[in-house]
Protein backbone atom coordinates (compact mmCIF):
# COMPACT_ATOMS: atom_id res chain seq x y z
CA UNK A 1 0.00 0.00 0.00
CA UNK A 2 3.06 2.37 0.58
CA UNK A 3 4.66 1.73 -2.63
CA UNK A 4 1.41 3.23 -4.22
CA UNK A 5 2.70 6.42 -2.54
CA UNK A 6 5.71 6.44 -3.36
CA UNK A 7 4.75 5.57 -7.12
CA UNK A 8 2.37 8.11 -7.49
CA UNK A 9 3.59 10.91 -9.29
CA UNK A 10 5.30 8.39 -11.80
CA UNK A 11 1.98 7.16 -12.29
CA UNK A 12 0.75 10.40 -13.04
CA UNK A 13 3.32 11.93 -15.47
CA UNK A 14 0.80 11.12 -18.71
CA UNK A 15 -1.16 14.16 -18.12
CA UNK A 16 -1.02 16.74 -20.61
CA UNK A 17 1.07 20.08 -19.41
CA UNK A 18 -0.94 23.44 -18.92
CA UNK A 19 -4.15 22.29 -19.76
CA UNK A 20 -7.15 24.33 -19.51
CA UNK A 21 -9.92 22.20 -18.81
CA UNK A 22 -10.39 20.10 -15.99
CA UNK A 23 -12.81 18.80 -12.84
CA UNK A 24 -13.48 20.44 -10.16
CA UNK A 25 -13.46 18.84 -6.78
CA UNK A 26 -15.86 16.66 -6.83
CA UNK A 27 -17.53 17.17 -2.71
CA UNK A 28 -21.25 17.57 -3.74
CA UNK A 29 -22.47 18.87 -0.66
CA UNK A 30 -25.33 21.79 -1.08
CA UNK A 31 -25.18 24.73 1.15
CA UNK A 32 -28.88 26.83 1.32
CA UNK A 33 -28.86 29.69 -0.26
CA UNK A 34 -28.61 32.56 1.95
CA UNK A 35 -27.92 35.61 0.49
CA UNK A 36 -30.32 37.74 1.96
CA UNK A 37 -29.81 36.13 5.51
CA UNK A 38 -27.00 35.69 8.05
CA UNK A 39 -29.18 33.50 9.85
CA UNK A 40 -27.12 29.96 10.73
CA UNK A 41 -27.95 26.68 8.84
CA UNK A 42 -28.20 22.76 9.50
CA UNK A 43 -25.17 20.91 8.30
CA UNK A 44 -25.46 17.24 8.46
CA UNK A 45 -22.12 16.11 9.95
CA UNK A 46 -20.09 14.12 7.89
CA UNK A 47 -17.61 11.24 8.76
CA UNK A 48 -14.15 11.68 8.41
CA UNK A 49 -12.49 12.07 4.97
CA UNK A 50 -9.56 13.24 3.07
CA UNK A 51 -9.42 15.81 0.06
CA UNK A 52 -11.60 14.37 -2.84
CA UNK A 53 -8.83 15.19 -5.43
CA UNK A 54 -6.86 12.64 -3.70
CA UNK A 55 -8.74 9.75 -4.26
CA UNK A 56 -8.13 7.83 -1.36
CA UNK A 57 -9.81 4.70 -0.71
CA UNK A 58 -11.26 4.39 2.93
CA UNK A 59 -8.08 1.68 3.38
CA UNK A 60 -5.55 4.05 2.09
CA UNK A 61 -7.16 6.91 3.87
CA UNK A 62 -6.17 4.46 7.19
CA UNK A 63 -2.55 3.94 5.69
CA UNK A 64 -2.15 7.74 4.63
CA UNK A 65 -2.63 8.50 9.09
CA UNK A 66 0.52 6.30 9.90
CA UNK A 67 2.22 8.68 12.67
CA UNK A 68 5.36 6.13 12.84
CA UNK A 69 6.15 6.35 8.75
CA UNK A 70 4.18 10.06 7.96
CA UNK A 71 4.06 8.93 4.34
CA UNK A 72 3.48 11.95 2.31
CA UNK A 73 0.56 12.01 0.16
CA UNK A 74 -0.10 13.51 -3.45
CA UNK A 75 -2.67 12.98 -5.83
CA UNK A 76 -3.44 9.99 -7.80
CA UNK A 77 -4.29 11.94 -10.48
CA UNK A 78 -2.68 15.53 -10.97
CA UNK A 79 -5.77 16.60 -13.53
CA UNK A 80 -8.14 16.54 -10.67
CA UNK A 81 -6.80 20.02 -9.12
CA UNK A 82 -7.09 23.23 -11.79
CA UNK A 83 -3.71 23.81 -14.11
CA UNK A 84 -2.49 20.82 -12.42
CA UNK A 85 -1.38 22.58 -9.00
CA UNK A 86 1.00 20.86 -7.20
CA UNK A 87 -1.09 19.40 -3.41
CA UNK A 88 1.12 16.89 -0.93
CA UNK A 89 0.20 16.23 2.77
CA UNK A 90 1.95 14.36 6.02
CA UNK A 91 -0.17 13.70 8.81
CA UNK A 92 1.51 14.53 12.41
CA UNK A 93 4.04 12.91 14.69
CA UNK A 94 0.99 11.59 17.23
CA UNK A 95 -0.78 15.47 17.70
CA UNK A 96 -3.82 13.59 16.90
CA UNK A 97 -5.69 10.96 15.76
CA UNK A 98 -6.23 11.87 11.93
CA UNK A 99 -4.45 14.72 9.66
CA UNK A 100 -6.67 17.76 10.86
CA UNK A 101 -6.00 19.91 7.47
CA UNK A 102 -8.44 19.75 4.73
CA UNK A 103 -8.01 21.34 1.14
CA UNK A 104 -10.43 21.87 -1.56
CA UNK A 105 -10.39 23.16 -5.36
CA UNK A 106 -12.96 24.28 -8.19
CA UNK A 107 -13.76 25.95 -11.05
CA UNK A 108 -16.56 27.01 -12.71
CA UNK A 109 -18.59 29.95 -14.69
CA UNK A 110 -19.92 32.66 -12.54
CA UNK A 111 -23.46 34.13 -13.45
CA UNK A 112 -23.75 37.35 -13.04
CA UNK A 113 -26.88 39.10 -11.85
CA UNK A 114 -29.11 41.07 -13.72
CA UNK A 115 -26.96 39.96 -17.21
CA UNK A 116 -26.20 36.92 -19.13
CA UNK A 117 -22.10 37.39 -18.92
CA UNK A 118 -20.66 34.52 -17.01
CA UNK A 119 -17.20 34.87 -16.00
CA UNK A 120 -14.39 31.92 -15.25
CA UNK A 121 -13.29 31.61 -11.49
CA UNK A 122 -10.60 29.13 -9.98
CA UNK A 123 -10.73 28.58 -6.09
CA UNK A 124 -8.25 27.04 -3.68
CA UNK A 125 -8.95 26.51 0.01
CA UNK A 126 -7.03 25.62 2.62
CA UNK A 127 -8.17 24.88 6.81
CA UNK A 128 -6.10 23.76 9.54
CA UNK A 129 -8.50 21.88 12.19
CA UNK A 130 -7.46 21.89 15.65
CA UNK A 131 -9.26 20.12 18.89
CA UNK A 132 -10.93 17.53 16.29
CA UNK A 133 -11.27 17.41 12.43
CA UNK A 134 -15.12 18.39 11.98
CA UNK A 135 -14.90 22.16 11.23
CA UNK A 136 -12.34 22.04 9.20
CA UNK A 137 -14.62 19.52 7.34
CA UNK A 138 -17.32 21.37 7.52
CA UNK A 139 -15.14 24.51 5.91
CA UNK A 140 -13.86 22.24 3.26
CA UNK A 141 -17.47 21.09 1.97
CA UNK A 142 -19.02 24.22 2.06
CA UNK A 143 -17.56 27.42 2.54
CA UNK A 144 -16.20 27.95 -1.79
CA UNK A 145 -20.44 27.17 -2.17
CA UNK A 146 -21.03 29.93 0.37
CA UNK A 147 -18.43 32.47 -1.35
CA UNK A 148 -20.18 31.81 -4.86
CA UNK A 149 -23.45 32.66 -3.71
CA UNK A 150 -22.08 36.13 -2.49
CA UNK A 151 -20.42 36.54 -5.55
CA UNK A 152 -23.52 36.14 -7.22
CA UNK A 153 -25.88 38.43 -5.50
CA UNK A 154 -23.46 41.54 -7.00
CA UNK A 155 -25.37 43.37 -9.10
CA UNK A 156 -22.62 42.56 -12.76
CA UNK A 157 -22.44 46.56 -13.41
CA UNK A 158 -20.94 46.74 -9.95
CA UNK A 159 -18.86 43.56 -9.84
CA UNK A 160 -16.72 43.75 -13.58
CA UNK A 161 -16.53 47.52 -12.57
CA UNK A 162 -12.94 48.09 -12.15
CA UNK A 163 -12.76 52.20 -13.29
CA UNK A 164 -10.11 53.52 -11.66
CA UNK A 165 -11.93 56.91 -10.36
CA UNK A 166 -15.18 54.47 -9.47
CA UNK A 167 -16.16 55.23 -6.12
CA UNK A 168 -16.67 51.80 -5.69
CA UNK A 169 -14.79 49.18 -7.54
CA UNK A 170 -15.91 45.45 -8.09
CA UNK A 171 -12.37 44.38 -6.34
CA UNK A 172 -14.05 46.17 -3.32
CA UNK A 173 -17.48 43.76 -3.97
CA UNK A 174 -15.68 40.47 -4.00
CA UNK A 175 -13.82 41.45 -0.77
CA UNK A 176 -16.82 42.42 1.07
CA UNK A 177 -18.25 38.55 -0.87
CA UNK A 178 -15.33 37.18 0.96
CA UNK A 179 -15.64 38.73 4.59
CA UNK A 180 -19.53 38.28 4.45
CA UNK A 181 -19.03 34.07 3.34
CA UNK A 182 -16.51 33.67 6.58
CA UNK A 183 -18.70 35.06 8.54
CA UNK A 184 -21.58 32.97 7.71
CA UNK A 185 -19.32 29.33 8.04
CA UNK A 186 -18.59 30.20 11.30
CA UNK A 187 -22.00 31.03 12.11
CA UNK A 188 -22.58 27.57 10.55
CA UNK A 189 -19.97 25.92 13.00
CA UNK A 190 -21.70 27.50 16.17
CA UNK A 191 -24.67 25.87 14.50
CA UNK A 192 -23.32 22.52 13.97
CA UNK A 193 -21.04 22.50 17.31
CA UNK A 194 -21.24 19.99 20.21
CA UNK A 195 -19.37 19.82 23.26
CA UNK A 196 -17.06 23.07 21.98
CA UNK A 197 -16.69 21.47 18.16
CA UNK A 198 -12.93 22.50 18.13
CA UNK A 199 -12.12 25.00 15.39
CA UNK A 200 -10.04 25.87 12.25
CA UNK A 201 -8.02 28.13 10.29
CA UNK A 202 -9.06 29.24 6.98
CA UNK A 203 -7.36 29.92 3.71
CA UNK A 204 -8.49 31.18 0.52
CA UNK A 205 -7.44 32.11 -2.86
CA UNK A 206 -9.77 32.92 -5.93
CA UNK A 207 -8.92 34.22 -8.98
CA UNK A 208 -11.54 36.21 -10.85
CA UNK A 209 -11.93 38.69 -13.69
CA UNK A 210 -8.11 39.08 -14.44
CA UNK A 211 -7.42 39.18 -10.13
CA UNK A 212 -6.47 36.99 -7.40
CA UNK A 213 -7.70 37.28 -4.13
CA UNK A 214 -6.01 35.88 -0.99
CA UNK A 215 -7.75 35.72 2.20
CA UNK A 216 -6.36 34.41 5.28
CA UNK A 217 -7.89 33.72 9.03
CA UNK A 218 -5.47 32.24 11.30
CA UNK A 219 -1.72 31.29 11.04
CA UNK A 220 -1.82 29.30 8.02
CA UNK A 221 -0.42 31.10 5.17
CA UNK A 222 0.19 32.19 1.67
CA UNK A 223 2.73 33.56 -0.62
CA UNK A 224 3.19 34.58 -3.97
CA UNK A 225 6.77 33.28 -5.38
CA UNK A 226 7.48 35.77 -8.48
CA UNK A 227 10.89 35.62 -10.31
CA UNK A 228 13.44 35.85 -7.88
CA UNK A 229 11.53 37.67 -5.09
CA UNK A 230 8.51 36.41 -2.73
CA UNK A 231 5.89 37.97 -0.26
CA UNK A 232 3.49 37.03 1.74
CA UNK A 233 0.10 37.44 0.53
CA UNK A 234 -1.55 36.85 4.60
CA UNK A 235 -0.31 37.17 7.82
CA UNK A 236 -0.61 35.01 10.55
CA UNK A 237 -3.23 35.66 13.34
CA UNK A 238 -1.72 34.92 17.09
CA UNK A 239 -2.14 36.62 20.47
CA UNK A 240 0.87 38.15 19.60
CA UNK A 241 0.00 39.79 16.18
CA UNK A 242 -3.28 40.91 17.18
CA UNK A 243 -2.55 41.75 20.81
CA UNK A 244 -3.91 45.49 20.29
CA UNK A 245 -7.38 43.65 19.02
CA UNK A 246 -7.81 41.60 21.43
CA UNK A 247 -6.54 43.42 24.51
CA UNK A 248 -8.73 46.91 23.56
CA UNK A 249 -11.52 44.54 23.24
CA UNK A 250 -10.87 43.28 26.76
CA UNK A 251 -10.04 47.02 27.83
CA UNK A 252 -13.70 47.78 27.09
CA UNK A 253 -15.63 45.16 28.19
CA UNK A 254 -13.32 44.01 30.93
CA UNK A 255 -16.43 43.34 33.32
CA UNK A 256 -18.44 41.77 30.84
CA UNK A 257 -16.27 39.46 29.21
CA UNK A 258 -13.14 39.51 31.75
CA UNK A 259 -14.91 38.08 34.45
CA UNK A 260 -12.34 39.39 37.10
CA UNK A 261 -10.10 36.98 35.97
CA UNK A 262 -8.24 38.20 33.62
CA UNK A 263 -5.90 42.11 33.20
CA UNK A 264 -5.90 43.77 29.69
CA UNK A 265 -2.94 45.51 30.70
CA UNK A 266 0.41 44.27 29.50
CA UNK A 267 3.59 43.85 31.85
CA UNK A 268 6.96 43.70 31.18
CA UNK A 269 7.61 40.89 33.41
CA UNK A 270 4.68 38.48 35.76
CA UNK A 271 4.37 39.97 39.27
CA UNK A 272 3.75 38.37 42.41
CA UNK A 273 1.97 39.39 45.98
CA UNK A 274 5.60 40.75 46.56
CA UNK A 275 5.09 43.73 44.33
CA UNK A 276 2.49 45.25 44.69
CA UNK A 277 2.49 48.46 45.50
CA UNK A 278 6.05 48.98 43.65
CA UNK A 279 6.68 51.10 40.46
CA UNK A 280 5.84 48.97 38.02
CA UNK A 281 6.46 49.21 33.88
CA UNK A 282 3.16 48.50 31.60
CA UNK A 283 0.78 49.78 28.79
CA UNK A 284 -2.38 49.94 28.12
CA UNK A 285 -4.19 48.79 24.66
CA UNK A 286 -3.66 51.72 22.84
CA UNK A 287 -0.12 52.02 23.81
CA UNK A 288 3.07 51.61 21.81
CA UNK A 289 5.43 53.10 24.59
CA UNK A 290 5.75 52.36 28.00
CA UNK A 291 4.91 53.88 30.93
CA UNK A 292 5.26 53.36 35.04
CA UNK A 293 2.78 52.85 37.56
CA UNK A 294 2.11 51.68 40.97
CA UNK A 295 1.36 47.93 41.46
CA UNK A 296 -2.41 47.04 42.59
CA UNK A 297 -3.81 44.14 43.83
CA UNK A 298 -5.77 43.75 40.81
CA UNK A 299 -2.97 44.04 38.66
CA UNK A 300 -1.90 40.45 39.19
CA UNK A 301 -5.07 38.70 37.84
CA UNK A 302 -3.99 36.16 35.28
CA UNK A 303 -3.05 38.11 31.54
CA UNK A 304 -5.32 38.15 28.88
CA UNK A 305 -2.56 37.58 26.52
CA UNK A 306 0.57 35.66 27.51
CA UNK A 307 3.77 34.16 25.82
CA UNK A 308 5.40 35.52 22.63
CA UNK A 309 5.61 34.90 19.09
CA UNK A 310 4.15 31.31 17.85
CA UNK A 311 3.92 30.43 22.31
CA UNK A 312 1.57 33.48 22.55
CA UNK A 313 -1.74 32.72 23.95
CA UNK A 314 -5.19 33.89 24.82
CA UNK A 315 -6.52 33.54 28.37
CA UNK A 316 -3.50 31.03 28.32
CA UNK A 317 -4.91 28.37 26.11
CA UNK A 318 -5.53 29.23 22.23
CA UNK A 319 -2.53 30.30 19.88
CA UNK A 320 -4.50 31.93 17.12
CA UNK A 321 -7.12 34.65 16.91
CA UNK A 322 -8.87 34.27 13.61
CA UNK A 323 -10.55 31.25 12.24
CA UNK A 324 -13.65 29.79 12.31
CA UNK A 325 -15.49 27.79 15.13
CA UNK A 326 -14.81 27.48 18.84
CA UNK A 327 -17.74 28.63 20.14
CA UNK A 328 -17.44 26.43 23.41
CA UNK A 329 -13.70 27.62 24.24
CA UNK A 330 -13.05 28.21 27.88
CA UNK A 331 -10.50 29.23 29.71
CA UNK A 332 -9.11 26.41 31.79
CA UNK A 333 -9.81 26.91 35.83
CA UNK A 334 -12.17 30.10 35.20
CA UNK A 335 -14.93 28.55 32.87
CA UNK A 336 -14.57 32.23 31.37
CA UNK A 337 -15.35 32.06 27.25
CA UNK A 338 -12.56 33.02 24.83
CA UNK A 339 -14.81 32.94 21.64
CA UNK A 340 -15.19 36.82 21.77
CA UNK A 341 -12.12 37.37 21.45
CA UNK A 342 -11.27 35.23 18.57
CA UNK A 343 -12.78 36.70 14.94
CA UNK A 344 -13.87 35.09 11.52
CA UNK A 345 -13.17 38.28 9.47
CA UNK A 346 -10.86 37.35 7.11
CA UNK A 347 -7.63 39.66 5.57
CA UNK A 348 -8.03 39.73 2.12
CA UNK A 349 -5.29 41.13 -0.32
CA UNK A 350 -5.97 41.86 -4.10
CA UNK A 351 -3.49 41.89 -7.35
CA UNK A 352 -3.92 42.52 -10.72
CA UNK A 353 -2.16 40.07 -12.63
CA UNK A 354 -1.88 41.54 -15.48
CA UNK A 355 0.58 43.94 -13.44
CA UNK A 356 3.15 41.25 -12.57
CA UNK A 357 4.42 40.04 -16.04
CA UNK A 358 4.03 36.26 -15.24
CA UNK A 359 5.98 34.01 -16.46
CA UNK A 360 4.94 29.99 -15.85
CA UNK A 361 6.82 29.03 -12.98
CA UNK A 362 5.36 32.29 -10.47
CA UNK A 363 3.13 30.62 -8.15
CA UNK A 364 1.78 30.83 -4.90
CA UNK A 365 2.47 28.64 -2.12
CA UNK A 366 -0.89 27.78 0.42
CA UNK A 367 0.25 26.13 3.36
CA UNK A 368 -0.82 25.17 6.84
CA UNK A 369 1.53 26.29 9.59
CA UNK A 370 3.36 22.55 9.72
CA UNK A 371 5.13 24.26 7.30
CA UNK A 372 5.85 27.75 8.07
CA UNK A 373 6.82 26.68 12.15
CA UNK A 374 10.27 25.40 10.56
CA UNK A 375 10.35 26.69 6.93
CA UNK A 376 10.95 30.79 5.97
CA UNK A 377 9.06 31.95 3.11
CA UNK A 378 12.72 32.49 1.89
CA UNK A 379 13.27 28.88 2.40
CA UNK A 380 9.99 27.67 0.80
CA UNK A 381 10.55 29.79 -2.41
CA UNK A 382 14.05 28.76 -2.78
CA UNK A 383 13.02 24.78 -2.76
CA UNK A 384 10.22 25.97 -5.09
CA UNK A 385 12.85 27.59 -7.88
CA UNK A 386 14.79 24.99 -7.36
CA UNK A 387 12.14 22.10 -8.38
CA UNK A 388 10.47 24.03 -10.93
CA UNK A 389 13.96 25.81 -12.53
CA UNK A 390 14.52 22.13 -14.88
CA UNK A 391 12.95 21.74 -18.16
CA UNK A 392 11.57 18.55 -17.43
CA UNK A 393 9.94 17.00 -16.68
CA UNK A 394 6.87 18.04 -17.53
CA UNK A 395 5.99 21.53 -15.20
CA UNK A 396 2.68 19.62 -13.80
CA UNK A 397 5.26 17.03 -12.69
CA UNK A 398 7.49 19.30 -10.87
CA UNK A 399 4.58 21.08 -9.23
CA UNK A 400 3.80 18.24 -7.07
CA UNK A 401 6.88 17.59 -6.72
CA UNK A 402 7.70 20.98 -5.03
CA UNK A 403 4.97 20.81 -2.80
CA UNK A 404 6.91 16.89 -1.95
CA UNK A 405 9.89 18.71 -1.61
CA UNK A 406 8.52 21.38 0.92
CA UNK A 407 6.55 19.22 2.72
CA UNK A 408 9.74 17.05 2.79
CA UNK A 409 11.53 20.41 4.18
CA UNK A 410 9.28 20.76 7.26
CA UNK A 411 8.90 17.19 8.02
CA UNK A 412 12.50 15.87 7.85
CA UNK A 413 13.64 12.39 8.87
CA UNK A 414 12.49 10.08 11.49
CA UNK A 415 15.71 9.29 14.72
CA UNK A 416 13.83 6.81 16.45
CA UNK A 417 11.05 8.61 17.76
CA UNK A 418 11.63 11.90 17.07
CA UNK A 419 11.71 13.87 13.92
CA UNK A 420 14.38 16.14 12.64
CA UNK A 421 15.92 18.78 9.95
CA UNK A 422 19.34 18.69 8.83
CA UNK A 423 20.76 21.89 7.12
CA UNK A 424 24.53 21.98 5.56
CA UNK A 425 26.38 24.83 7.05
CA UNK A 426 28.72 27.18 5.21
CA UNK A 427 32.07 25.29 7.54
CA UNK A 428 31.00 22.04 5.79
CA UNK A 429 29.36 21.10 9.29
CA UNK A 430 25.24 19.73 9.57
CA UNK A 431 22.85 21.85 11.45
CA UNK A 432 20.28 20.05 13.33
CA UNK A 433 17.03 21.38 14.57
CA UNK A 434 13.46 19.85 15.45
CA UNK A 435 11.05 19.10 12.69
CA UNK A 436 7.38 20.07 12.24
CA UNK A 437 5.53 17.03 14.17
CA UNK A 438 2.29 18.87 13.24
CA UNK A 439 -0.04 18.01 10.17
CA UNK A 440 1.65 20.20 7.14
CA UNK A 441 -0.32 20.60 3.87
CA UNK A 442 0.88 22.68 0.87
CA UNK A 443 -0.80 23.69 -2.44
CA UNK A 444 1.67 25.15 -5.11
CA UNK A 445 -0.84 26.84 -7.42
CA UNK A 446 1.13 28.23 -10.94
CA UNK A 447 -0.13 31.31 -11.95
CA UNK A 448 0.03 31.98 -15.87
CA UNK A 449 -2.13 29.83 -16.48
CA UNK A 450 -5.39 31.61 -15.01
CA UNK A 451 -4.04 34.69 -16.90
CA UNK A 452 -3.69 33.12 -20.31
CA UNK A 453 -7.16 31.72 -19.82
CA UNK A 454 -8.38 35.48 -18.42
CA UNK A 455 -7.00 37.43 -21.95
CA UNK A 456 -8.93 34.26 -23.99
CA UNK A 457 -12.00 35.21 -21.86
CA UNK A 458 -11.89 39.06 -22.56
CA UNK A 459 -11.12 38.34 -26.20
CA UNK A 460 -14.04 36.24 -26.29
CA UNK A 461 -16.11 38.71 -25.20
CA UNK A 462 -15.18 41.31 -27.12
CA UNK A 463 -15.37 39.86 -30.35
CA UNK A 464 -18.80 39.04 -29.14
CA UNK A 465 -19.95 42.38 -28.42
CA UNK A 466 -18.71 43.95 -31.66
CA UNK A 467 -20.70 40.59 -33.14
CA UNK A 468 -23.84 42.12 -31.57
CA UNK A 469 -23.23 45.67 -32.69
CA UNK A 470 -22.69 44.48 -36.22
CA UNK A 471 -25.80 42.65 -35.80
CA UNK A 472 -28.09 45.40 -34.58
CA UNK A 473 -26.35 47.78 -37.29
CA UNK A 474 -27.14 45.53 -39.93
CA UNK A 475 -30.90 44.66 -39.00
CA UNK A 476 -33.54 45.91 -40.82
CA UNK A 477 -35.11 47.82 -37.66
CA UNK A 478 -32.25 49.69 -37.36
CA UNK A 479 -32.61 51.42 -40.68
Amino acid sequence: MLGRFKSALMNAVGASEMGLQYNSDSDTESVTDLINSNLPIAIETKPYSRPSFLGLTNEETQVSADHRVRPIIVPRDLSRLPWCAGYAECINAGKSTWNEDQATAMRGDLRILDTNVTIPYVMFSMFDGHAGFQVALTSRLHLHRIILERLMSIPGELLLNEDKDATIKGREMVIGAIELAYKQMDQIVEHQAHRGGGGCTALTVLFLNGRLYAAGAGDSRTILVLGDSERALTRDHTPDSESSRVRSLGYLKSTELLKGQFTPLQFRKRHFERDVGSAVMYREPFMTGWAYKILTQTDLRLPLISGQGKRSRVMGTIGVTRGFGDHGLKAGNTGVSIKPFLSSQPEVQSLDLEELNLTERDCIILATDGLWDVVSDEMAASILRKTLAPESPSLEYRLTMGAQELVQGARGRSFGREWWLKKAQDNGDEEVKMASVDDISVMVVPLYPYLCEHRQWVKTQQQERRHSVSSTQSSPEST
